[in-house]
């Protein structure tokens, strides 16, 4: 894993961490963890986890463009964030 792609995971699994505790309390998060089929993300959560991609990672992200599963885990959000880098989706 890159540098840059380690320093996402890390920033990614904070927030997620920090503002979903409770629903962690079961057990330890990791990059491929499910999180919306496992219940540590709900589809109010993940407004509040677009918010948070958006203003940390300066990309512009269209909940009607992208399928919930593209959130599920985060490997799958850090894919998306340099898909959207790549595709001139920052700010």
């Amino acid at each position: 894993m890159t540098e840059r792609r380690e320093s996402m995971v890390t920033e990614i699994e904070r927030f997620i961490e920090g503002r979903f505790r409770a629903a962690l309390a079961s057990g330890a998060m990791t990059s491929d963890t499910p999180l919306f089929s496992s219940g540590i993300i709900d589809s109010f959560g993940v407004l509040e986890l677009i918010a948070f991609l958006e203003e940390s990672f300066s990309v512009d992200i269209d909940p009607a463009r992208h399928d919930l599963s593209e959130f599920d885990t985060v490997e799958k959000i850090v894919f998306l964030i340099g898909r959207l880098q790549q595709r001139g989706g920052g700010r």
